[in-house]
């Protein structure tokens, strides 16, 4: 009985390892985005809209004056105030 309990903890254990290695190699197959993009992508400045706060980078920010903003109605709106 002893013996058929041995031969079973191998096998989970030899299981466990192949599946473990398996996890690894298929990590390495799939390129990591985020550290790709960010590699192309550099880094860039964020700023702010100045009507609703929301942080946007800075080549997709519409600038007028000192102020930056997300939307065209967000600086209509910021302007008529």
């Amino acid at each position: 009985m002893s013996l058929l309990i041995v031969r079973l903890v191998v096998f989970v254990l030899l299981f466990w390892v192949g599946f473990r290695l398996w996890q690894f190699w298929q990590a390495k197959q799939q390129p990591n985005t985020h550290l790709t993009h960010q590699n192309k992508g550099g880094s860039e400045t964020m700023v702010r809209c100045a009507e609703c706060g929301v942080h946007l980078p800075s080549t997709s920010a519409m600038k007028a004056g000192e102020h930056y903003f997300c939307c065209r109605e967000h600086q209509a709106s910021f302007e008529k105030e």
